[in-house]
């Protein structure tokens, strides 16, 4: 059996797990670019999400006559950038999982606080010799405070964990309303009366084409008045334009986001220069060493399935 492999997310610990299989013609690409020409010959792939031209070649491959693919495995928890032009029938798609969730989660929290307790004008001060305890807007504290979780997965259920440690009120938005102990579970229909009572609001939704700008300007007016605002979705999600404008004029007191649409996000992009915002570089999941043996966890077991003939884990397209 012939496995494509190609990925920027835990390469080496998914390229030892991958090994550790006596019968498997492993291929292993270094760019995502040239996995297309090798479909043909494969029975699955073991990829990033490929995005534009990587994403496109790989679909269009896997749709020619004579295509034997019958399962990617996708490193990534989304898998926008290769369903945006589309992945046959018959093919198996799987992610990985929440392995990168706790390592997100912890991100996302760590976002809130430093909005929350001003800690980049801190650091600013700091290294401007200033002692001072006034702030525009003023410190708050997290306790007590409503936290809007919109996508309640694997990374919404771990951020609804840390923020519970602060005693915060969690309410849960969910197309399943998966049950949870720790949040008041809300479908996504009630998503716009939500976003009116919470003081933090956080995206974690998957990115698909019915989720595209689900925070766009009427959301965003919808929001509370000086909430504060996270993304640990996908660019995509959100109407930038939308958020620079709840930002300009004040509606929200922050926005904190990892994701921009595109990416990178281009130095003259006007989203730069919104006032209380800040963006880290789509870097909410590194870090954590445990993140990449969790992923080649579950490679691993999804191809011991694959070669019994076993259902996967965690499929998001059959």
């Amino acid at each position: 059996m012939r496995v494509i492999f190609s990925t920027t997310i835990a390469r080496e610990p998914v390229q030892r797990a991958l090994k550790t299989f006596d019968d498997l013609d492993l291929v292993i690409c270094e760019d995502l670019a040239d996995v297309a020409p090798l479909v043909p010959q494969a029975d699955a792939l073991v990829l990033s999400d490929p995005r534009g031209a990587p994403g496109r070649a790989i679909a269009e491959a896997m749709k020619q006559p004579g295509s034997k693919v019958r399962w990617v495995q996708l490193l990534s928890a989304g898998a926008a950038g290769l369903l945006a032009h589309g992945v046959p029938s018959g093919i198996v798609l799987t992610n990985q999982g929440g392995a990168v969730a706790p390592a997100v989660a912890e991100h996302g929290m760590a976002m809130i606080l430093s909005m929350a307790r001003r800690i980049p004008a801190i650091c600013d001060r700091s290294l401007r010799y200033e002692w001072s305890k006034a702030f525009d807007p003023p410190l708050v504290s997290l306790e007590g405070k409503t936290l809007a979780i919109v996508g309640f997965g694997n990374i919404g259920a771990q951020l609804a964990r840390r923020a519970a440690g602060f005693d915060m009120k969690i309410v849960g938005l969910s197309r399943s309303l998966t049950s949870s102990p720790l949040a008041e579970m809300r479908p996504m229909e009630a998503l716009d009366e939500v976003l009116a009572e919470a003081d933090v609001v956080a995206l974690c939704i998957a990115a698909l084409p019915a989720t595209r700008h689900v925070m766009d300007a009427a959301r965003f007016a919808a929001a509370k008045p000086g909430a504060l605002f996270i993304n640990l979705s996908r660019g995509e999600t959100v109407d930038q334009a939308a958020l620079r404008t709840a930002l300009e004029t004040g509606h929200l007191r922050g926005a904190f986001i990892d994701v921009t649409d595109p990416e990178p996000l281009p130095a003259d992009d006007p989203l730069w220069r919104a006032p209380n915002l800040f963006i880290s570089p789509h870097t909410a999941g590194a870090g954590s060493p445990h993140t990449g043996r969790r992923i080649a966890e579950v490679v691993g077991e999804n191809l011991r399935r694959f070669m019994r003939g076993d259902p996967l884990l965690h499929q998001l397209k059959s």
